[in-house]
């Protein structure tokens, strides 16, 4: 039987300009070529964790307009439950334009009206039957803690996305229900005002007693287990487009929670599955399929290693 996710945050319109280097002047630059995907973290994961086999739902809001209207056909093409997306008259949904190089590396510029999510109070009794793991991406504050806290009481896994910072009381109470907590390396800078990454978990460690782990891209991915700072590093893959990469790891990185999967093991099954999304051009087929990512495990799995301070990444 597939395990439930539910996953609270932001869904977002992507639109993607292919281009041979990212632009470096003001002027006009030629696209070589344009995709309109799903983006948005919450929204991403939920798609992800769909393509993996997990029944995923999203619940998050987006405006009566076009941009509206195409992320819930990209939601309902990717097999999430988009039941609990509120639709918002008199405001515009999040859109982002994006510039992917050659090199699969992007700039992504993105637009929310701080009402949509950021202001906006957490729905209505955010019921977690039958759940059996939420994801969080902390772009709706209130809904982010309500959801964790629901799932420490409901004594499920609630994993929390960040890259963006978050104001009080909202940041500590996120930080005191949440099981797991896994932040982009840039996000972390933004939570703790540390550059090193090893130091920076054992900061945000002070102030929780979830699991924690860093993303950091190409150079892998920092843990703690134990009291003690693991490195796991990156699956050998050529990267295409990083678009949605990390977005891909949260959604399969609840997916293996859900299963019961160790800490370890649930942080390897994410970064493959992160690995093979960043080895194909976005959209629909990007998102891997379970058995792609068990390949891929078989193939080539990174072990642990013990991390140093002196680790530069």
């Amino acid at each position: 039987m597939a395990v439930r996710i539910a996953c609270f945050g932001i869904a977002v319109l992507d639109q993607v300009f292919l281009l041979d280097e990212l632009p470096r002047a003001a002027c006009k630059h030629l696209a070589n070529g344009l995709r309109t995907v799903l983006g948005g973290m919450a929204a991403n994961a939920a798609a992800a964790a769909a393509r993996l086999g997990a029944e995923a739902r999203l619940v998050s809001r987006v405006g009566v307009d076009a941009a509206g209207d195409a992320i819930l056909a990209e939601l309902d093409a990717l097999g999430v439950d988009r039941r609990a997306v509120e639709r918002v008259p008199g405001l515009a949904s999040s859109v982002s334009a994006v510039f992917v190089d050659a090199e699969g590396e992007r700039l992504l510029v993105n637009h929310s009206d701080p009402r949509l999510l950021e202001e906006a109070a957490a729905p209505a009794r955010p019921s977690l039957e039958g759940v059996d793991a939420v994801l969080v991406d902390g772009r709706w504050p209130r809904a982010a803690v309500a959801a964790l806290e629901a799932a420490r009481k409901t004594g499920i896994p609630g994993l929390a996305d960040l890259d963006h910072p978050m104001a009080e009381p909202w940041a500590g109470r996120l930080l005191a229900a949440a099981s797991h907590v896994c932040f982009s390396r840039d996000g972390l800078v933004r939570w703790t005002g540390v550059e090193e990454p090893e130091a920076g978990l054992a900061a945000i460690a002070l102030r929780t007693a979830a699991a924690l782990a860093v993303t950091l891209g190409a150079g892998g991915l920092l843990y703690l287990e134990a009291g003690r700072t693991a490195w796991l590093p990156a699956f050998p893959v050529r990267a295409v487009d990083t678009l949605g990469a990390g977005d891909t790891f949260h959604g399969a990185l609840a997916l293996a929670l859900a299963e019961g999967r160790a800490w370890p093991d649930a942080l390897r099954f994410a970064a493959a599955a992160a690995a093979l999304r960043c080895a194909r051009p976005g959209g629909r087929e990007a998102f891997p399929r379970r058995a792609e990512v068990e390949a891929l495990l078989a193939a080539a799995s990174p072990e642990p290693k013990a991390a140093r301070t002196e680790t530069r990444f």
